[in-house]
């Protein structure tokens, strides 16, 4: 550590431990938790400067005390956030009960080459690679389409059992 810091550190220190010394018995606990946050305040802001700590990190450090008075901001919110999140997969399954119920039949042979995107005389491996492309961009874990999916799934299914 550089010895100004040091210095500085010893001054914010002892300043600190006086200031919570002439205070009430009753306030010395707050007193104690506001000469703690103002350290370490001051310690960050010594680390962002001299370039050992990342400012972003430095801000990050710096917001915490306030998610203390956002935190029951957040909590009533949270239904709300909750019902929408709800809300939308309740679309997307109706979205794909309805993509299910319009394509009830089996698949053919030039439907299933039609969706993996290949020609009629397309290798095993191929076949496998489309389908994996394809499966990456449609899978519900990311965000896609369960009725997609499935029909990727089915229409791979279908060109390997040939």
């Amino acid at each position: 550590m550089h010895p100004l810091g040091l210095v500085l550190f010893a001054i914010i220190a002892l300043g600190s431990w006086y200031w919570w010394q002439t205070r009430p018995p009753q306030q010395r606990r707050s007193a104690g938790w506001k000469a703690i946050l103002l350290l370490m305040t001051l310690g960050l802001l010594y680390l962002a400067i001299t370039g050992r700590m990342h400012w972003l990190g430095a801000l990050i450090a710096l917001t915490l005390p306030f998610l203390k008075q956002l935190l029951p901001l957040l909590l009533r919110l949270f239904p709300t956030l909750a019902r929408a999140w709800q809300a939308r997969q309740q679309r997307h399954q109706r979205s794909d009960q309805q993509h299910g119920a319009r394509n009830t039949g089996t698949m053919t042979r030039g439907e299933a080459l039609e969706i993996l995107g290949l020609q009629p005389n397309a290798s095993r491996e191929e076949i496998i690679r489309a389908h994996r492309h394809l499966i990456q961009k449609l899978h519900p874990d990311r965000q896609g389409s369960a009725w997609l999916a499935a029909r990727v799934n089915e229409a791979r299914d279908l060109l390997l059992d040939d």
